[in-house]
């Protein structure tokens, strides 16, 4: 009987990985930034058809590696069972460079960078193409997940004059999240200190009733939201820094990666703009179009949170303790059809989704099954992560200060 593992090879065994080197990655890389430089080329098209065999062997060879381990040998450490979590960003980074190489390797049009527009109804105006142009601008799109400034953006160029954060401000805002990440994570492991152990638990306590149970299971899953909110802002904003105070790139090069989404008043809300759009081209091109194609708006909405969840499955799968579909993949496709859901309502009220009780059911439902999704990733430990020196948690300070104030 043909099975898939007849022409592939068997996925790597998480136990069996190799640490990870900059060497052996290296080549993955190479290819990566090999196909932004010919996807900015005019007629490359069969040179990059060409490369695929080759980017596919190597992010098979790369998904053999253990970032964590890797990490854990380069500061010193006996053991990355704290830093996992690793794993996790690092398979789906692969994944992201797997997908995002074969768009290129099948685009038609060669991509090309816009010019700032001033003010006034300019039109894009497109980057000479010189030697270094080319190698710059291929750096630049290997980089850039949202397109911006980019023929392939589904937003118009940035102009030069568009207000955005001052240089003061983002450094506020990134002190203040990574309080408040630190201080999120600190909950959890100080509420639950069975979540604490590599070895993982379950958000559900048994020991309490079925509805102290599922609220304080709620609550973890809230902190959780919070820990994966302000990971992906505090990054974005020490990128930020580097690339406007060091690098000194323009200000509208590095708009604001998400908009307050506690705000949302609708699920269509909170993953349309609120929440981060960091991956947002990749769902589109990978799950929205097919989607669309075959089922109109629905199938759009649910081909791309499929999508997101297979990224998101690859991720636990990096924890090496296997994938959970049902909870991590199941997760995005509830909310793909929440969206579905919002969209039908609309049609026959004539209304949006919106207001107070709108709000209320974007809790509900993004809470209700995040949960289940927040609570497998515990299970595989990741909880159990250090991401700073114990005695230097800015968060872990708050957090114990309010006890002891509270105490008094």
């Amino acid at each position: 009987m043909f099975t898939p593992s007849a022409i592939l090879p068997n996925p790597p065994d998480p136990a069996l990985r190799q640490p990870f080197t900059t060497a052996a990655f290296l080549p993955l890389f190479a290819c990566y930034y090999a196909f932004a430089v010919l996807v900015v080329l005019p007629h490359t098209f069969v040179l990059r058809l060409s490369l695929v065999p080759v980017l596919l062997w190597q992010a098979w060879k790369c998904l053999g590696l253990n970032y964590s381990a890797g990490l854990a040998r380069s500061l010193g450490l006996e053991s990355a069972a704290r830093l996992n979590h690793w794993n996790f960003a690092y398979v789906i980074g692969v994944a992201t460079i797997v997908l995002r190489s074969l768009e290129w390797a099948f685009t038609q049009k060669s991509l090309r960078r816009y010019e700032p527009l001033a003010n006034g109804p300019n039109a894009p105006v497109e980057r000479r193409l010189s030697v270094t142009n080319v190698l710059l601008d291929a750096f630049d799109l290997v980089c850039n997940q949202r397109g911006i400034g980019w023929s392939w953006s589904s937003k118009p160029p940035p102009r030069a004059s568009d207000p955005l954060p001052s240089i003061a401000s983002v450094v506020a805002r990134f002190l203040i999240k990574l309080v408040v990440f630190d201080a999120s994570h600190y909950l959890l492991q100080y509420i639950r200190p069975s979540l604490n152990d590599p070895a993982g638990d379950t958000l559900f306590d048994p020991t309490l009733s079925p509805i102290p149970r599922c609220a304080l299971a709620a609550f973890f899953s809230l902190c959780g939201g919070l820990v994966v909110y302000t990971t992906v802002d505090v990054m974005y904003h020490f990128a930020t820094l580097i690339g406007r105070v060091l690098l000194r790139q323009p200000d509208w090069a590095w708009p604001p990666l998400s908009d307050r989404p506690w705000t949302s008043t609708s699920i269509t809300e909170f993953w349309s703009f609120r929440w981060h759009q960091f991956f947002r081209h990749t769902f589109v091109v990978y799950g929205a179009r097919p989607g669309g194609a075959l089922l109109g708006r629905p199938g759009a909405c649910i081909g791309a949170f499929a999508v997101s969840g297979v990224l998101h499955d690859l991720g636990i799968w990096g924890l090496g303790r296997g994938i959970e579909c049902r909870t991590t993949g199941g997760f995005f496709v509830l909310m793909g059809i929440g969206a579905a859901l919002e969209f039908a309502f609309k049609r026959l009220t004539g209304r949006r989704v919106g207001g107070l009780w709108g709000w209320v059911w974007t809790v509900m439902w993004t809470l209700g099954w995040g949960t289940l999704m927040i609570d497998a990733w515990a299970r595989r430990g990741i909880v159990a992560s250090d991401f700073f020196p114990d005695k230097h948690r800015p968060g872990k300070r708050v957090v114990e200060a309010i006890i002891a104030l509270s105490n008094q």
